[in-house]
């Protein structure tokens, strides 16, 4: 996903800065801006596309109507969702994790049980 331009950066879109009756997301690879494009133009959803260069890394940025703004942010899930890492890489840390946290919510029920 895109650098984070919320106001918080916890979003990768914002208001328009002219034109409030647009969104603008932002990708920072070409890889996820190619997926948004596709999707956006699968769902026939209206947008204007440019290509920025930010901190010598280059920003792609959608501009898409507020009153598409409900569908332009399932496709920017859907884009995330495709794209995402997994915070632990390998499966055998994944299930060793999780094994150990079911068991020790196992012995701590088995000791609130016990008492």
């Amino acid at each position: 996903m895109g650098k984070r331009i919320g106001v918080l950066g916890l979003v990768n879109y914002i208001d328009h800065p002219t034109d409030k009756k647009f969104k603008v997301f932002n990708f920072n690879t070409k890889r996820e801006a190619d997926l948004f494009k596709k999707i956006l133009e699968e769902r026939k959803i209206f947008f204007e596309m440019d290509e920025e260069e930010h901190e010598e890394e280059m920003m792609y940025l959608f501009a898409v109507n507020q009153r598409d703004f409900e569908k332009a942010q399932s496709a920017n899930y859907d884009v995330s969702a495709q794209t995402r890492k997994n915070i632990i890489p390998h499966a055998f840390m994944r299930y060793s994790l999780l094994i150990i946290v079911l068991g020790l919510f196992i012995f701590a029920l088995y000791g609130y049980l016990k008492q």
